[in-house]
């Protein structure tokens, strides 16, 4: 009679706990957690991955970029800024003046913030160690032609700056182009800080800053301009070595 069961499908009598274990260990979740049944190891990773969990075998954990690339766009706004510094500037009264010297500070800022945030967010990448010091020239040249154009800002320091700005320029383009990396040396960096500064100065409504104050800052903005030149131009060589 015990057969009687069996053969109409039925569970058998007496089995007891002796079919315990083997449900047990069908209805147990494999690989760990209920999110590991029915996918594959590699896909389980991935997810794990994603999560910013590190796993065995997979190393670190995926750092997951910004959507907005922060420092792109405080580049683009100091390149942005340059059209109301010059229009506030050429219309010659001393209230334009004062927003455009409030306007070349916010841009000037912008150029140590940008460098910041690419080092911290770890977007430092070779486009915008190029567009960087572009942005900073643009700036610097624009406001500067406008100041000559008013009678405020001495025409030979201006002609210096912009020769210099140009031909090193060309010569990073140039060794962009051969594969070759052109980082700004110390004496570029402080160059920048100089020009800027020294432009801030002038931009301000006339005798505001003390005349002697804006000719010690342009005269190191100008002799830095020159030694930081010179530097480049002597790296020249090496940095123009085709690297491909």
């Amino acid at each position: 009679m015990t057969d009687v069961p069996r053969a109409l499908g039925g569970r058998p009598r007496g089995s007891g706990r002796g079919d315990r274990p083997a449900d047990a260990q069908r209805r147990a979740p494999r690989h760990g957690g209920s999110e590991g049944i029915g996918l594959p190891r590699a896909v389980r990773a991935s997810r794990e991955d994603l999560r910013g969990v590190s796993t065995p075998g997979h190393g670190d954990p995926v750092r997951r970029r910004p959507r907005i690339h922060w420092p792109a766009v405080l580049t683009i706004a100091r390149v942005v800024l340059v059209v109301p510094v010059v229009v506030l500037t050429l219309m010659r009264t001393r209230g334009a003046s004062w927003v455009a010297f409030f306007a070349f500070g916010i841009a000037a800022l912008t150029d140590g913030f940008d460098g910041f945030a690419a080092r911290r967010m770890q977007l430092v990448s070779t486009a915008g160690q190029l567009w960087d010091p572009i942005a900073d020239k643009i700036l610097v040249t624009a406001s500067m032609v406008a100041l000559v154009i008013v009678g405020r800002f001495p025409a030979w320091a201006a002609w210096i700056i912009i020769a210099r700005e140009a031909g090193v320029t060309v010569l990073r383009w140039v060794a962009e182009r051969r594969g070759r990396g052109f980082p700004a040396s110390v004496a570029g960096k402080m160059k920048t800080g100089a020009q800027l500064l020294a432009v801030l100065l002038y931009i301000l409504p006339p005798r505001t800053a003390p005349g002697w104050l804006e000719g010690t800052v342009l005269g190191i903005a100008v002799g830095l301009t020159v030694i930081s030149g010179i530097q480049y131009f002597m790296r020249a060589p090496s940095l123009l070595t085709d690297a491909r």
